[in-house]
């Protein structure tokens, strides 16, 4: 429980340090959240609490990175000054239609590059490690290719059931055969 403040401490120093353009803190920052992983260290064992450290400092990372999407009330390319866009006006411009698209980008194609990965991996079209290996390098790649689909393709449509279609049929495909 003390690691899990020092942490939260931590990042509100970053968080400060950041808005306020001071490096000094962010030095501080930095070094509650080292502490915080020795605190969590100490009390669950070396390798337990570096990973309960990491874990909830990553946790708290998204909340953070994702708070501005929820809380914007434009979403998109208008909220960029005119100065510094470099590109078109992005066609997704409502909280539903983004929240859609992280959706998909996320777990959902997540699922469908895990199911597709184990396909190759399980099926016997080769040797057990060629088979594994390639299995396992071929899960980030799929889910890559997944998540740029997800934030180019225009049609909601197809971002959302093209997931739920390769998840569905990877699966049925390793268990009916």
């Amino acid at each position: 429980m003390t690691g899990l403040i020092v942490q939260l401490i931590g990042i509100w120093v970053l968080r400060y340090a950041q808005t306020h353009r001071k490096n000094a803190v962010a030095v501080g920052g930095w070094g509650l959240l080292l502490a915080s992983t020795w605190v969590m260290g100490v009390a669950l064992g070396a390798e337990l609490g570096v990973v309960w450290s990491l874990t909830t400092i990553s946790v708290a990372a998204y909340i953070l990175i994702l708070n501005p999407f929820f809380t914007a009330k434009i979403i998109g390319h208008n909220r960029v000054p005119r100065n510094g866009r470099r590109m078109p006006a992005a066609p997704s411009g409502s909280k539903r239609r983004l929240t859609l698209r992280l959706l998909s980008a996320g777990p959902l194609y997540l699922i469908a590059a895990l199911g597709l990965s184990l396909l190759i991996a399980t099926k016997p079209w080769t040797t057990e490690l060629t088979r594994l290996f390639v299995g396992g390098l071929s899960s980030p790649f799929f889910w890559s290719v997944g998540a740029l689909h997800a934030t180019v393709d225009p049609n909601l449509w197809r971002i959302f059931w093209m997931p739920i279609f390769l998840s569905l049929a990877s699966f049925g495909i390793f268990y009916l055969s």
